[in-house]
C-alpha cells in the first residue's frame, strides 16, 4: 500500500507523479467516524472511478458508540469494525494512521500530527469534536470507557448504597436520547434488583424529547411513567454541592448520584475559518466557506445539533456536490436534516422520527391521545415498528446497509429508506421477547449444524429487533464469522 512520504516537500511531489498517471481525483478524506466514512462510501457509489480516495484517521477501528449506553447493563455490547475492511485498500481506497492537524488551502496540502505533508484535490474534513465533562462531581458518560464506573453507579443503587441518581441533560442543544436510554434503563434494572432507588430525568426541553415533536414526546413521557422514572423538565443542571444539584435558575434537587453527557468543543485547525465557537462554517452542500475544494461535514461544522445521523446526511450532500463538480450523473442536495432516532429502553426499542422543519414552532399539549402508529408520513412520529431500513442504531444512508450484517458487503442499489408504521396493536413487552428469543435461539441451531452463514443471518434479524445483541451473542457472532471464513 501506498503511504505518503512524510519528509516536507514530499508528499506534493509524490502525490503529483501518482496524478500523472492516473487521471482521478485526490479527496482525501480526514476522520474515522460516521461523517468520514459515510463520505467515503457514498463517494465510492455516487463518483465511482472518478475518485482515488484516502481516508486519514488515527484509529484502527470504527466502533458504534451509540450502543455503548447499552453495555453498562449487558444489554447489549457495540460492534467495533476494522477500518481497513472498510476502505478496501487497492483500487478501492488507501487508509492513513494519522490525524489532521492544520491545512494549506493555497497549495491544497493537509498537514498531519506527525508532519507529514498530503497534497489533495479534494478535502473533505470531518474529524468530529472534542468531549468536554460539563460539571464537576457528576459522572459525565461518554462512552465505553465510562461504563466501569456506570456499573459501580448502578450496584451502589443495587445495595442500596445510593438510594437516588439524577440524569441531568446540560443542554438543549445536545442530542437527548442518551439521557433518556441511561434513565430508562436505569429504572429497569433497579426494578429487576428489588431495590428502591429513585430515578430522575432532568432536562432544559419544555417537552421531553421535544426535538421529535409532540408523538415522541407522549410516547416518550408515558414510558417514563411507566418505568418509574421521575421526569423534571425546564430543568438545567448548574453545578453540584454534596447531595444538592442546582439548578440553572435557581431550585435545588437532593440525590446521591448525578450522572450527565458530554458538551462539544471545536478542535480549531489552522488553516479552516471558523466561527465564535471554534466550529467550521459550511453552506447547505458542506463546502467551506472562502476555501476552494474543501468540505466539512458532522461534528466539526457549525450546525449546532451534533448527531451520527445528521453527520451521515452532511456527509451525504458532500459526496454529492464533490460528485457532480466531477461529472457525475448526480443533482447534488441541500442539507435538509431527519432526526431518525432508536431509543434503547433494555425491552422494546422506541423508534423516533422528525423532521424539524415541518414542526410547528410552537405545541400545546392537549388533552386527547395521540395513537402511537401512524399511517401517514408525518414530521413527527414515534412507533415501536422500524420507521426506517435498515432498523439500524446509526441510520446513514450508505454507512447503515453496509454495516447491517454480520459480514458487511460493498453496496447494492438498498439504500436506507424511510418507512411508515402499519397502523394496529402494538407489540406487548412478551411478545416483543418471545421474537428475540426464538431468532437468537434459530441462531445457536444452525451454528450447532456447522451452517454459520444462516446462524449469522439470525443473529442480523434479532439486532433489529432491538438495535442491538446481547454481550453473549456479539462474542458467538465473532466466533462463528471466523469459523465461517476459516478454510
Amino acid at each position: 500500500m501506498l503511504m505518503p512520504d512524510t519528509r516536507p516537500g514530499r508528499a506534493l511531489a509524490q502525490t503529483s507523479e501518482v496524478s500523472a498517471r492516473d487521471e482521478r481525483r485526490r479527496v482525501l478524506i480526514a476522520g474515522g467516524g460516521v461523517a468520514a466514512l459515510e463520505t467515503l462510501l457514498a463517494l465510492r457509489e455516487l463518483a465511482g472511478r472518478r475518485v482515488r480516495l484516502m481516508l486519514l484517521s488515527p484509529e484502527r477501528e470504527f466502533l458504534l458508540r451509540a450502543v455503548t449506553v447499552a453495555e453498562a447493563f449487558e444489554r447489549a455490547e457495540a460492534r467495533s469494525y476494522d477500518l481497513e475492511d472498510i476502505v478496501g485498500g487497492d483500487e478501492h481506497g488507501q487508509l492513513v494512521r494519522d490525524s489532521l492537524r492544520g491545512v494549506d488551502p493555497s497549495a491544497r496540502i493537509a498537514i498531519t500530527s506527525t508532519g507529514g505533508r498530503i497534497g489533495y484535490d479534494v478535502l473533505v474534513v470531518a474529524i468530529g469534536a472534542i468531549t468536554r465533562r460539563p460539571l464537576a462531581g457528576t459522572l459525565t458518560f461518554c462512552g465505553r470507557d465510562d461504563v466501569p464506573a456506570l456499573r459501580r453507579l448502578l450496584d451502589d443503587l443495587a445495595a442500596g448504597i445510593a438510594r437516588s441518581v439524577a440524569f441531568a441533560l446540560p443542554s438543549e442543544r445536545m442530542w437527548p436520547l442518551p439521557a433518556y436510554e441511561l434513565a430508562l434503563m436505569t429504572a429497569a434494572y433497579v426494578r429487576e434488583q428489588g431495590a428502591t432507588a429513585e430515578v430522575w430525568l432532568l432536562t432544559p426541553e419544555e417537552e421531553p424529547l421535544e426535538l421529535f415533536g409532540p408523538s415522541a414526546s407522549r410516547a416518550i413521557e408515558a414510558m417514563l411513567k411507566e418505568h418509574g422514572v421521575r421526569l423534571r423538565t425546564s430543568s438545567a443542571p448548574a453545578r453540584v454541592r454534596g447531595r444538592a444539584l442546582a439548578l440553572a435558575g435557581g431550585g435545588e434537587l437532593y440525590v446521591d448520584r448525578v450522572v450527565t453527557l458530554p458538551q462539544l468543543e471545536a478542535p480549531r485547525l489552522p488553516g479552516l475559518p471558523h466561527d465564535a465557537h471554534g466550529f467550521v462554517p459550511v453552506d447547505a452542500h458542506g463546502r467551506v466557506r472562502g476555501l476552494d475544494g474543501v468540505y466539512a461535514a458532522g461534528d466539526v461544522t457549525a450546525f449546532p445539533l451534533k448527531q451520527g445521523g445528521l453527520a451521515a446526511q452532511q456527509a451525504d450532500c458532500v459526496a454529492e456536490a464533490i460528485a457532480a463538480d466531477l461529472g457525475a450523473p448526480v443533482t447534488p442536495s441541500p442539507f435538509k436534516p431527519v432526526l431518525r432516532g432508536l431509543l434503547m429502553t433494555g425491552g422494546a426499542p422506541l423508534y423516533l422520527r422528525a423532521e424539524p422543519q415541518r414542526l410547528p414552532r410552537r405545541t400545546t399539549v392537549a388533552n386527547e391521545a395521540i395513537p402511537l402508529h401512524r399511517s401517514v408520513r408525518e414530521p413527527s412520529a414515534a412507533s415501536d415498528q422500524p420507521l426506517w431500513w435498515p432498523p439500524a442504531k446509526l441510520a446513514g444512508r450508505y454507512l447503515a446497509p453496509f454495516l447491517a450484517t454480520a459480514r458487511p458487503q460493498p453496496l447494492s442499489s438498498q439504500l436506507l429508506a424511510d418507512r411508515v408504521a402499519v397502523p394496529g396493536r402494538s407489540a406487548s413487552e412478551s411478545e416483543f421477547a418471545d421474537a428475540l428469543e426464538l431468532a437468537l435461539l434459530l441462531a445457536d441451531c444452525d451454528a450447532r449444524w456447522g451452517d454459520y452463514a444462516a446462524a449469522l443471518d439470525a443473529l442480523d434479524a434479532a439486532e433489529a429487533l432491538q438495535g442491538a445483541l446481547p454481550p453473549s451473542y456479539e462474542a458467538k457472532r465473532r466466533d462463528w464469522l471466523a469459523a465461517e471464513r476459516a478454510p
